[in-house]
């Protein structure tokens, strides 16, 4: 009888094992995000009342109110994307910097190594102005600024896909050893 480990055993516990826990997180995170989704079914307008600039991407903060009772949500993005350009800061100028959000609900930023955010998000959505806010009528706090998500949440994707491909390795590995 052999008393040695069993290779194959251990390939598979250290990669499909937690290939399974990071597909199992990615399937929570999709799932809780269709559930929000799914649950934010009233609409009105809030109010641009300030910006924030988490990770270098311009998301207006509307306020809102429900019932009278006053909420803040920062818009959320799926992504952003930066195209940084050779552009020295003196010469710096509007039409040097762009910002837009695409279809797919992506911010794109251009620009020098230094970047106006904030112009960038006065542009994009000035102070003041109006912006829907679809809400969870049970749970007003619940909410999503100026658009309800059409596609799953990046990150719960990129769970699932590493978590199926650390899955597979593991099995497949776990024959060959």
């Amino acid at each position: 009888m052999d008393k040695g480990v069993n290779v194959g055993l251990v390939v598979f516990l250290t990669l499909a094992a937690p290939g399974l826990a990071f597909m199992l997180a990615g399937i929570l995170i999709l799932t809780q995000e269709n559930r929000k989704k799914s649950r934010c079914t009233a609409m009105t307008t809030g109010t641009v009342v300030r910006y924030s600039f988490v990770n270098g991407t311009p998301s207006p903060v509307a306020s809102y109110t429900v019932g009278g009772v006053s909420y803040e949500k920062k818009r959320r993005f799926r992504g952003v994307v930066e195209v940084r350009t050779g552009i020295s800061p003196k010469d710096l100028t509007g039409e040097n910097q762009s910002c837009y959000i695409s279809e797919n609900d992506v911010v794109h930023i251009r620009g020098g190594a230094a970047l106006n955010l904030r112009a960038m998000a006065e542009r994009l959505y000035p102070l003041g102005s109006s912006i829907p806010v679809w809400y969870d009528p049970e749970k007003p706090q619940r909410a999503y600024v100026e658009k309800l998500p059409v596609k799953g949440s990046i990150v719960g994707w990129v769970f699932v896909w590493t978590g199926l491909g650390l899955a597979a390795l593991g099995i497949l590995l776990s024959f060959v050893f």
